[in-house]
């Protein structure tokens, strides 16, 4: 047994001098190629870091967001992004699903010299501040988005700024608009009043319903409090969404973007499932000088969808999915015209 032993530790340490021997002979090369391969992770590295700038900005309070600029972030423009409706956070995700589209796009931009900021809305900071869902109405997103317009208008770091929304942030973008920024540009924006939206979609999911909705936005319009209406639209009427939903009902998005004398680039998928094509059409009809971009085969979150409504759902939940190339160069054209 000790001669095993005794005849394995030569062995090692016949290796072990070989190693010295062939490390002492190609010291310079192997220090050399240590030296190239860190160099190349080091070079690769902050060409990848340095495609774009990203940091968190507070415009006040209420308002916290990301802006994203090119590396050579010189005189260039940049997108304000207003978020659809519900608790979607500046990425475009909300708790139950992960796309991640406008944090692709802000990214996507950036490579081809825009800057954006996208922020979450009032909805994020109520608990910190103690805001309950009735004190809540549309016009707090509006206040919040003309705020972040005169926040970057008064530091003169972009040469033109621009305002998109996507859905429900298409009309809160229109009217924060006005007068303010050089362009607007709606992504799936809806050009009926909310209510008739609503009406429309629950008289083809449930018929019967879209009359005892009818009355209830009557009586909220009129009254300013809904009572006779359906328990199974609770959702939509219950107390407490009430008055947001008085505030928002009172814009008509066909009315506002007509308002505006600037450019306009209205972007719509042809299988958007959440808003209808006609949405995009009106809208178009209601601004003449706007452009207008119908993507094939785009859903609501700017995705291409081969198959059916069940790959369009669950796209909603694939980050890895790209966004539509068209979608990308339309806005770095309208921006850069």
């Amino acid at each position: 047994m000790k001669n095993i032993f005794f005849v394995f530790y030569l062995y090692l340490k016949m290796v072990s001098n070989s190693l010295q021997n062939f490390y002492s002979s190609h010291k310079k090369y192997i220090s050399f190629c240590m030296l190239f391969f860190t160099l190349s992770l080091s070079i690769c590295s902050n060409a990848q870091e340095k495609e774009f700038n990203s940091a968190i900005v507070k415009v006040n309070k209420y308002i916290e967001g990301s802006l994203v600029t090119p590396y050579s972030d010189v005189n260039v423009p940049l997108i304000i992004f207003i978020m659809d409706a519900g608790a979607i956070n500046k990425d475009g995700n909300d708790h139950m699903s992960k796309n991640d589209t406008f944090k692709k796009l802000a990214h996507e931009l950036a490579r081809s010299g825009i800057a954006t900021y996208r922020y979450n809305k009032r909805l994020f900071t109520m608990d910190k501040f103690g805001i309950k869902e009735h004190e809540i109405s549309l016009d707090h997103f509006i206040e919040d988005a003309e705020s972040i317009i005169e926040y970057f208008s008064r530091n003169k770091n972009y040469k033109k700024i621009f305002v998109a929304g996507h859905g429900q942030g298409s009309l809160v973008g229109m009217i924060a608009a006005k007068e303010k920024a050089n362009g607007f540009i709606s992504i799936a924006g809806n050009a009926m009043p909310i209510d008739q939206v609503i009406i429309e979609q629950i008289a083809k999911q449930a018929p019967g319903l879209d009359k005892s909705a009818f009355v209830a936005f009557k009586e909220l319009k009129e009254k300013g409090r809904a009572v006779s209406y359906d328990p199974a639209l609770e959702s939509i009427f219950r107390y407490n969404l009430q008055p947001f939903m008085k505030s928002w009902i009172k814009y008509n998005p066909t009315e506002e973007i007509a308002k505006l004398s600037m450019p306009i680039l209205i972007i719509h998928g042809e299988k958007d499932i959440q808003v209808e094509l006609f949405q995009a059409e009106q809208l178009t009809e209601a601004a003449p000088q706007a452009e207008s971009l119908l993507v094939p085969n785009m859903n609501h979150i700017l995705k291409e969808i081969k198959g059916g409504r069940l790959e369009n759902h669950k796209s909603y939940n694939e980050p890895h999915r790209k966004i539509m190339p068209e979608v990308i160069t339309s806005i770095v054209k309208f921006v850069n015209q």
